[in-house]
This record gives C-alpha cells, structure tokens and sequence, in this order.
C-alpha cells in the first residue's frame, strides 16, 4: 500500500504566495468599489457655503459656513455646573487605596479611571441661519478641555486641582480635596470639549432638513474650524476617501511573506544539501 505523499515546502510556499496575490486582487477591487461609492456621494454635496436656505436641498447633503452660535450651554446637571460649549464630555478618576489599611498619603493614594463618572451633556447650537439637532451635536468631535471660571467652581463647592504625578495635570473636585483632605472612593474629574468655541467661523457639514443640520454617516469630523471651500472640507471631514480595509492590507502582507520566507528556506536548505 503506498503512502499519501505530502506537498513539499515549495508547494506549500507557492499556494501561500498565490493565497497572498488573491487578497491583494481583492483588496484593490474592494477599495475602488468603496471609491467609486463615494465619489457618487461626493458628486452630490451641495455647497451652500454662506449662501441662503434654498428648500431644494431638503434632503441633501450641504456645507455650510458660518458662525458658531452656542444658544444654550451644555449643564452638568449632577455636579451643577454650565460648560459653555454645544458638547461636553465628563471623565472621571475615582481614588483607593494601594494599602487599605495605610495612611492617606499622596504615595498611597492612586487614581484608577471611572466610568461611573462619565457623563455627556448637548446644549443647542445654530451655525449662521441653520441649527444643528442633537443627533449632529452627539457626533461632534472632543478634544479641547475646558477651564473653568474659579467663582463659577466656588459657588458650586468644587475647586481646581493640580496633580503633580499627572504631569500637573488639572482635575475639578470638591473644596475639601483642594484642602488636600481626601477619603477613599473621591472623585475627580475633567472635561472636553469640541476646538471650536461659541463664535467661531467654523464649517460643516449635514444632512439638509429644512433649517435643520442633522448628522452624516461618514462626516468625522462634522464641524471644522474656518470657512473652507468644497474640495478641502470633504477631504478634512474624511468623506472624499473610499478608505482601505487595514486587516486586508496586514493579512496580504503576511501571506506574501510567509510565502517568500518559505521558499527563501527551502533554497538555503538546497544549498546546504549540494555543499555536503
């Protein structure tokens, strides 16, 4: 009975390689499919700029400039303090112990994150003559962390406070951690907000529903600082590039190197073979 011979190394290494120019193939087309879908979706971008409300929009993707108009800041209801920005995010760092049992030192006190701290707060915002709805507030990019007026922070019992491990980092607590008095469980907290402050120019872009700007799939970021023309802020929004797909392009990678390591192997052993 004769045995089931099994590929050889170069076989092996050949079907790996072919493997790796398949994906390669795919990839490409996946990329101008995604290309070709948004260069649809491009084309039909209404540029309204700082131009008028024209009904014949409704409905469409539009960008328009303007100034940032914050109608109502956003209100940390729980702490009872107004960030005036149209977004804010709340982080949190809650304090313990490294040694329960220890003193309540600077060097046995650590800050792990808290989620249970997080919170966001929408206010109602407008850019030149349209408003823009929750949905696109929710999608606004953070990134810029709000100071706080000191008065404000009083007549709220809290403080600012300064963490020289954090890089001097500022954090917002109670009056009593400022006085360096701290009990296991404290919290500690900052905002972010979006770069762009009430009564800036800013561009954006949105689905078109009446005077309403509501959010777009795709548009990240949705508000830029600066009146920008067409061209520029679809490619600063991320909304002119079909994009590629990362693990395509890592598993085609690895394939064809695999591949190629494989027959560079199998050649070193012939060689080493034919030197004996």
């Amino acid at each position: 009975m004769k045995k089931t011979q099994k590929p050889g190394k170069k076989t092996s290494a050949v079907i790996v390689i072919l493997l790796g120019l398949l994906c390669a193939v795919s990839t490409v087309k996946s990329c101008a499919a995604k290309r070709a879908a948004v260069q649809d979706k491009v084309d039909d971008v209404v540029y309204v700029g700082q131009g008028s409300y024209d009904p014949a929009n409704d409905g469409k993707i539009v960008i328009v400039c303007g100034k940032l108009k914050v109608l109502e800041p956003a209100y940390d209801d729980e702490l009872g303090l107004t960030i005036y920005a149209p977004r804010a995010m709340r982080s949190a760092k809650k304090m313990k112990l490294k040694e329960w049992n220890g003193p309540m030192t600077e060097e046995n006190m650590e800050w792990d994150s808290d989620l249970g701290g997080l919170g966001i707060f929408l206010g109602k915002a407008d850019v030149g003559i349209y408003h823009l709805s929750d949905e696109f507030l929710e999608n606004l990019m953070l990134g810029r962390e709000y100071e706080f007026d000191e008065e404000m922070l009083e007549e709220a019992g809290l403080t600012i406070l300064t963490d020289r491990k954090y890089r001097g980092e500022k954090f917002i607590g109670t009056q009593r951690m400022g006085r360096g008095v701290f009990e296991e469980g404290d919290r500690r907290y900052q905002y972010s907000v979006p770069h762009q402050s009430d009564g800036d120019m800013v561009t954006v872009i949105g689905l078109q529903e009446q005077g309403t700007l509501t959010h777009v799939k795709g548009a990240t970021p949705n508000m830029l600082s600066g009146e920008l023309d067409k061209k520029i802020a679809l490619k600063k929004s991320g909304m002119s590039s079909g994009g590629i797909s990362i693990f395509r392009v890592v598993v085609t990678i690895l394939l064809l190197l695999t591949g190629i390591r494989m027959l560079m192997k199998k050649r070193d052993q012939k060689e080493s073979e034919s030197g004996l």
